[in-house]
């Protein structure tokens, strides 16, 4: 049975807030591919994902997030172990104010019990 994507999503959130990029960079698989506007990047080494949460973190501390709120809009199972989850994550500052807001698309890989992000959609906010 599949682990809950809520449940994971919001583990994926306490690990953000720790600004770890180790510890975020556990919830990817490699080789995984992110999709944007600029292309299509392929990410075939773990401390790829790292070294982008390295970078990835710095707006999270600048905006001083320390709440983020993700909220699945969408969840569809594509196969038995493949999953596509559209992803709503409001992040606020100590204050509960609102600072930043956006919404990805995320395929995910079920591994035995855990789930892992083999894939990313980064859309245009």
């Amino acid at each position: 049975m599949m682990r809950s994507a809520t449940r994971f999503f919001n583990d994926y959130a306490s690990a953000l807030l720790t600004y770890d990029a180790e510890k975020i960079a556990g919830f990817y698989q490699v080789p995984m591919a992110v999709y944007s506007d600029q292309g299509v990047l392929q990410v075939t080494k773990m401390k790829e994902v790292v070294d982008f949460w390295k970078e990835g973190i710095q707006p999270y501390k600048k905006s001083g997030i320390v709440k983020s709120v993700p909220e699945i809009v969408s969840e569809e199972k594509l196969s038995k172990n493949i999953f596509l989850c559209k992803v709503s994550w409001k992040n606020y500052n100590e204050n509960n104010t609102e600072v930043a807001a956006e919404t990805n698309v995320y395929i995910l890989h079920q591994v035995g019990a855990a789930l892992k992000i083999s894939g990313l959609i980064i859309m245009a906010g």
